[in-house]
């Protein structure tokens, strides 16, 4: 190996390593936002629920027992803003499921909301590393965000598997596939990209006008895998 190609790796090895922990404390302060600040407001709200049942048995003043279902209905609003903040931190779907349940997950969630048909195909049959699954569901969730919003598919096939110490996924469409996108989408292939890079793996993203897009992701899992 030559010096260069040595240096090379040691700057792959070290920015993977920034990004495993950068992902360890998104984890860490989304859970922490659930946990901690969601239970918090949820202990908040059965509070004033309890408050508002007992304004009702004394008669407390109408206007009282509105501003209490008022700040109640804010509760509700943190509640949400909280759930929001911790899943763009780090994707629940991560902590109930493994990488092609939450994929699975994820595809029916969307499926439901675009009015489209999604099918995952899941072929992982080893251990992915905590990193590798987080980075590889948010390029999926992109790739479906794209297809949706920016090809106008109507259909949308994703596989996932592990083979040889590699991690692979494809996620084709039957949108327009054309290769001028908009700056939307432009900024969101550009995300997936920087993901891709920064564990070490590879991105390709092929259209055809008319006849879809594929979107195909990379990523050596080493021999312990």
């Amino acid at each position: 190996m030559t010096v260069h190609a040595h240096s090379w790796e040691q700057l792959r090895a070290l920015t993977t390593r920034l990004e495993q922990m950068r992902e360890e404390e998104r984890t860490r302060i989304a859970r922490e936002l659930h946990d901690e600040l969601g239970q918090l407001l949820a202990g908040i709200k059965l509070d004033f629920a309890a408050s508002v049942r007992r304004f009702r048995e004394c008669e407390v003043p109408p206007d009282i027992v509105e501003r209490v279902q008022s700040a109640m209905m804010q509760i509700d609003l943190a509640l949400a803003t909280v759930q929001r903040i911790a899943s763009d931190l780090r994707p629940a779907a991560l902590d109930h499921r493994d990488l092609g349940g939450a994929m699975e997950y994820e595809a029916m969630v969307v499926s439901t909301r675009a009015g489209i048909a999604i099918r995952v195909v899941n072929g992982i049959t080893a251990d992915i590393p905590t990193l590798a699954e987080t980075t590889t569901f948010r390029i999926f969730q992109e790739a479906l965000l794209n297809a949706v919003r920016h090809a106008r598919a109507t259909r949308i096939v994703a596989r996932v598997g592990t083979r040889f110490s590699r991690l692979v996924m494809y996620v084709r469409d039957n949108g327009i596939g054309c290769p001028d996108v908009s700056q939307s989408a432009s900024l969101g292939i550009t995300g997936m990209r920087e993901r891709a890079r920064s564990v070490g793996g590879t991105l390709t993203i092929r259209g055809r006008r008319h006849r879809g897009t594929l979107v195909a992701f990379h990523l050596p899992l080493g021999p312990s895998s």
